[in-house]
């Protein structure tokens, strides 16, 4: 007859399959948030020295603290629903050609986002004064088969306006995020 096992023996039996970490995976995962608070530092912070704090970690680190840095960097670049998200991209943007080493091409990149920021920036009003005529529009329509006659409604102060609004806006920033996401690639690649 087959033994059965204790539940000891078969947690042993995985423990003697298991696979050791490398070091410089262990090195990686402990530095890369490192690298992410410095980041968020920067982003936060007004002359915040990224450099000093990078200089008080080992150069067997830095690797994985800048990409800690500059993942938390593109993660910060978002289309420019507002100004302080077009502030915090223009800071995240900063952070980034200070971290890279190739600076023309990240500046090309950039220059393209910059671009699409503006694209952005047009669609967003255009499709905003779109979103609050129609559903001006569909409100009014409502409310004036119930009196009877014309009324003048304010759709930004209807309910369900924003939520509706955001869900135009998701929409929108849909189109958008696949191509910001493309030169957010490009960007990773660039030392």
């Amino acid at each position: 007859m087959d033994k059965i096992k204790s539940a000891y023996e078969m947690a042993m039996e995985r423990f003697q399959q298991r696979k050791e970490v490398p070091r410089p995976e262990i090195d990686r995962l402990e530095y890369l948030p490192v690298g992410r608070a410095i980041a968020a530092n920067y982003l936060k912070e007004i002359n915040y020295d990224i450099f000093a704090e990078i200089g008080k970690h080992s150069d067997n680190y830095k690797k994985y603290i800048i990409e800690g840095m500059q993942e938390t960097f593109l993660n910060n670049i978002l289309p420019p629903a507002d100004k302080s998200s077009r502030e915090k991209n223009k800071k995240a943007m900063e952070g980034l050609l200070l971290i890279k080493e190739d600076k023309r091409a990240v500046g090309e990149v950039f220059g393209r986002l910059e671009h699409l920021f503006k694209y952005y920036e047009q669609a967003l009003a255009q499709a905003y004064s779109r979103f609050k005529d129609d559903y001006g529009a569909k409100i009014k329509a409502a409310v004036g088969k119930m009196t009877g006659g014309k009324v003048n409604i304010d759709p930004e102060k209807q309910p369900g306006f924003r939520e509706e609004w955001m869900k135009a806006l998701s929409r929108l920033n849909d189109q958008y995020i696949s191509v910001l996401g493309e030169q957010k690639d490009l960007l990773r690649k660039f030392n």
